[in-house]
């Protein structure tokens, strides 16, 4: 509709966002920052457009003023009371939502109503594209399913003791992590366990919002079956990369899977092109590739976070993406394909086995490391409560009347006898060659320490049995030799 020059101004109060967030397959409410509510002024040359704006926009003060000639390509939704308002170039839109019906058939009628061909068709394979999701995508139930599972782990985790904000790795490790000494030397199903772990909770609620914004479209592309494996695939292959990369690292979370998420949507981007509209397809695989770069970027500046599990997850996620990826359609959907199936399991195990070799097998450069970071961790767990024990032994208690043998015996059978026992493990175990590593040194170091404190309490039970003061000045030098080995082993702990 054509306004006259003479026409007054129209001035409708709109909303330039619903406040709630979109979805990973929705667009932003505008490219212009507006947001909450606001004014469309329509007059015979422009549209303006007052209201709050976030971010910010170079050149762009005061309200926001689009000529009418600039403007084609509008859609009104009348269910919603809603206008998508393109600019020529399609470089810009904006939606807004009237606040009546009768406001909306107002602005209706005074807007532009020219569609450009590349508008038209775009449109068209939108509708088309509409109209397949809602065939095939509207059954979704693996990606609620993982973010249930989730959080259901996380809950029993809070109930055994783990802390909301200061994660426990102990937890984690009785959990299910990837804790290297103990994934490689014989329990790999931490490699999938893993990945339904979270240290904290600020770490679960961003994992699961992440996977969420892309689980939802990424599963109703590909089909719920299809989506499953891809995760378990990238899942593993973050926790294989993760070890490969750094073997002793004590690794969990759904990061990995869901790098691999996203590397399934790129690659359905890139393969399936023709089945997504082009206006879609530029706004999806832009936000894809910012949340990845984004990401592995603030991952490589923080240390702490396990880049080579995201990698890892994304390689996978992609690769099998790629491979499984099929036409957007009821018919091609309905051939199940399941050699497909067999061969992305077998084009991301197959790399994941050779790369996990090194790490378990039994004469590789990292098994002995390996193992003796176990038998270390095995052996704190006992060697804490031993300590405590000798301890309370040795603790002199006026009110209670203990003779010296019987002292000797107690430290003799509740310390000396089980401590022999737990450090056999470590003792008996090979040994690491001296080049200098950190593992060599704290096996050397830790050996000390274990000799000297099997030491310490023979001389002490010997200087309680004969009350001899030659033993007893011989017990006090094994407590200092012990003393100095506990030094050693915390100077090397803060390395």
């Amino acid at each position: 509709m054509n306004i006259p020059a003479s026409s007054a101004a129209r001035e409708f109060r709109v909303h330039f966002s619903t406040g709630q967030p979109p979805r990973a397959d929705q667009p932003l409410n505008n490219t212009f920052g507006l947001t909450g509510e606001g004014k469309l002024i329509v007059d015979a040359t422009a549209l303006t457009f007052e209201g709050k704006r976030t971010g910010f926009h170079f050149g762009s003060r005061g309200p926001l003023k689009i000529a009418r000639a600039e403007i084609a390509n509008v859609d009104y939704k009348p269910a919603t009371n809603a206008f998508l308002i393109h600019t020529r170039d399609g470089q810009h839109y904006i939606i807004i939502w009237a606040t009546s019906r009768e406001d909306a058939e107002s602005i209706w009628a005074l807007l532009p109503q020219e569609k450009t061909p590349e508008f038209l068709a775009d449109q068209e394979h939108h509708d088309r594209f509409a109209k397949a999701m809602a065939e095939l995508g509207s059954r979704w139930y693996v990606t609620p399913s993982i973010i249930a599972i989730n959080l259901a782990v996380f809950i029993a985790m809070w109930f055994a003791g783990a802390d909301l904000f200061n994660p426990s790795s102990a937890i984690a490790i009785r959990f299910g992590s990837n804790f290297g000494p103990l994934t490689w030397t014989g329990e790999e199903w931490r490699l999938l366990t893993s990945a339904f772990l979270h240290f904290g909770i600020i770490h679960i609620t961003l994992n699961m919002y992440a996977l969420f914004q892309g689980g939802a479209l990424v599963e109703r592309l590909y089909g719920s079956s299809r989506f499953a494996l891809i995760y378990l695939l990238a899942a593993i292959a973050g926790s294989v990369a993760s070890g490969w990369w750094n073997p002793l690292r004590n690794s969990a979370g759904a990061s990995g899977a869901i790098f691999g998420v996203y590397g399934a949507l790129l690659a359905f981007l890139a393969m399936r092109r023709a089945d997504i509209p082009p206006s879609m397809l530029k706004r999806i695989s832009s936000s894809a590739l910012l949340f990845c770069l984004y990401s592995l970027v603030y991952g490589w500046a923080h240390p702490f976070i396990d880049n080579a599990c995201h990698v890892g997850g994304l390689l996978a996620g992609f690769v099998s993406g790629v491979i499984l990826a099929r036409p957007f359609t009821v018919e091609a959907r309905a051939n199940a394909q399941p050699g497909r199936l067999l061969v992305a399991a077998l084009a991301i195990g197959v790399p994941l086995v050779l790369l996990a070799q090194p790490l378990v097998a039994e004469n590789g450069s990292y098994s002995a490391s390996l193992r003796f970071e176990r038998d270390l961790k095995n052996f704190g767990a006992v060697e804490g409560a031993l300590v405590r024990k000798q301890t309370e032994i040795l603790t002199f208690q006026p009110n209670v009347r203990v003779s010296r043998l019987e002292l000797a015996k107690r430290l003799r059978d509740e310390v000396l006898v089980p401590w022999r026992e737990a450090s056999k493990p470590l003792l008996q175990a090979a040994t690491l060659p001296q080049d200098g590593s950190r593992s060599a040194r704290m096996q050397a170091a830790v050996r000390d320490y274990v000799r000297a404190r099997e030491e310490f309490l023979a001389i002490r039970i010997l200087s309680l049995e004969t009350a001899d003061l030659s033993d007893e000045a011989r017990a006090l030098s094994a407590d200092r030799r012990l003393d100095q080995t506990l030094n050693v082993i915390d100077v090397l702990a803060r390395e």
